[in-house]
């Protein structure tokens, strides 16, 4: 499935009603394409949160602002740049210690919300993968599970995004299961 495709499929089920989606995404183009489904998404006037899991959100948002994304409605959780001593400094981010603190992922996405503009909001994990290396699988699919529930409550289009080929069975199943929709499977 192209990027093209994969955006269309993406906003056929915003406009269907979905709230969680789980975008499975080649290893080869994932973070191009993850910046394009961002682009996207903001070119169709929505605010959002990307949830950096594999990259800091400095690099996300120079390659965003270098494709002209209209980032005006976006933030970021950074649970890269503390960990490795990135720059912190970004009054549009909110950095995140460690990758293991999860219940601190979601205060700070509902920290964030407050924040948005748009009427249709998002939030976008750039790699639901980035977090199994740092959690155990039980805590994980609960953490998914809270994260997919508090988002449906609060009307925001949530994107898990994986790398499909680092996803093990468990861990798709427990996506399929929790998702309204698996674009790129």
């Amino acid at each position: 499935m192209s990027i093209k495709d994969t955006a269309q499929s993406i906003i056929k089920s915003i406009n269907g009603g979905d709230t969680l989606t789980t975008i499975s995404l080649g290893a080869d183009n994932f973070r191009s394409d993850s910046v394009k489904i961002a682009s996207v998404l903001l070119s169709k006037g929505m605010g959002g949160i990307y949830v950096t899991t594999s990259r800091p959100s400095s690099h996300i948002r120079d390659e965003l602002e270098a494709a002209k994304a209209k980032t005006n409605d976006l933030y970021f959780v950074d649970l890269v740049s503390m960990t490795v001593g990135g720059s912190t400094g970004d009054p549009r981010t909110l950095y995140v210690e460690s990758p293991t603190m999860l219940e601190s992922i979601l205060l700070n996405i509902s920290l964030l919300e407050r924040r948005l503009k748009a009427k249709k909001r998002f939030v976008m994990f750039d790699s639901v993968n980035g977090l199994s290396i740092y959690s155990a699988p039980k805590v994980l699919r609960e953490f998914i599970n809270v994260l997919g529930n508090s988002m449906r409550i609060r009307e925001i289009y949530s994107m898990l995004l994986t790398v499909k080929e680092q996803t093990d069975e468990d861990l798709g199943s427990a996506l399929k299961l929790l998702s309204d929709k698996v674009i790129g499977d």
